[in-house]
């Protein structure tokens, strides 16, 4: 009977200080105490002591709930396995967001941002006087990416990860595009989506220039600047106005480019009675044999 009433009270002890143990908190000191846990704790005690630099530490919930069971203090686990904590921090990300801003801009004109959210991997409590940015090759295609602090007066290095939230108007094939077609505007319909990620510079505009499709691009596909090339002044298979000067010999005649060629280029051509020349590109549909 003693045994039972004692077993009763040692369970009785431990249930009267119980907490629930959630996924995330936020401490304001280098310490984590066992009361950033549980407020109300009488005999408070550490738990583990944040490096100067470091920012976030994680714990499994087993680790956690043996810590405090120890203590006599029994954690309900809500958190799914694991727990993280991070310091609190006044840092003013202000002058950060409009760099990334200016970034994005100069690729996308037409963005319109949202916001822009930040995950520190390092503890700051504000931005150094100087820094360098670094951003990752090609971080204009991605709406999530690292940045890099660097602070050329100390040597110091922080590691900032970002998600920017934006719309960008950009064009899609309107129907299927072959390989080699002249592109028109009635090929493109124009868009706002939703930034995701892209996979390199979006076509602005239709250029003053004839261009044409480099492969054959398929209806609702976003169209890239990669996946056209400026029309060859002188086509392949097509009709060019050769001529050739010989001191006060004058002769021009029709042939037909064997090769796409631009200004500038050597092509070769083919005349009407299948005798095949060297000729450079001079100018639209126009050669010169040397």
């Amino acid at each position: 009977m003693l045994l039972k009433t004692l077993l009763l009270l040692s369970f009785f002890c431990i249930c009267v200080f119980s907490a629930d143990l959630k996924a995330d908190y936020t401490i304001s000191s280098q310490e984590l105490n066992a009361s950033a846990i549980f407020p109300q704790i009488k005999d408070d005690f550490s738990i583990y002591k944040f490096a100067r630099h470091r920012y976030k530490k994680s714990f499994s919930s087993a680790v956690l709930i043996q810590t405090f069971k120890e203590h006599d203090i029994l954690l309900e686990d809500k958190s799914q396995g694991i727990i993280h904590f991070k310091r609190a921090t006044s840092l003013d990300l202000t002058p950060l967001k409009e760099k990334i801003k200016a970034y994005y801009l100069s690729y996308y004109p037409s963005m319109q941002i949202a916001s822009i959210t930040f995950q520190l991997h390092s503890f700051m409590q504000n931005l150094p006087a100087e820094y360098v940015l670094n951003f990752k090759p090609k971080a204009y295609q991605y709406k999530k990416s690292t940045l890099q602090l660097n602070v050329p007066k100390s040597k110091k290095r922080f590691f900032i990860s970002y998600e920017i939230h934006a719309n960008v108007k950009l064009f899609k094939a309107s129907h299927n595009i072959n390989r080699g077609n002249i592109l028109k505007p009635i090929d493109l319909v124009y868009t706002n989506e939703p930034f995701e990620r892209l996979n390199g510079s979006i076509l602005r505009a239709l250029d003053e220039n004839d261009i044409r499709a480099k492969k054959r691009l398929h209806e609702g596909k976003i169209v890239y600047e990669k996946d056209f090339e400026t029309v060859p002044s002188v086509l392949k298979n097509k009709t060019v106005y050769a001529r050739m000067i010989s001191g006060n010999v004058h002769l021009e005649f029709q042939a037909k480019s064997l090769q796409d060629g631009q200004i500038g280029d050597i092509v070769l051509i083919q005349k009407s009675d299948k005798q095949r020349l060297k000729a450079k590109v001079i100018g639209k549909s126009l050669v010169e044999i040397e």
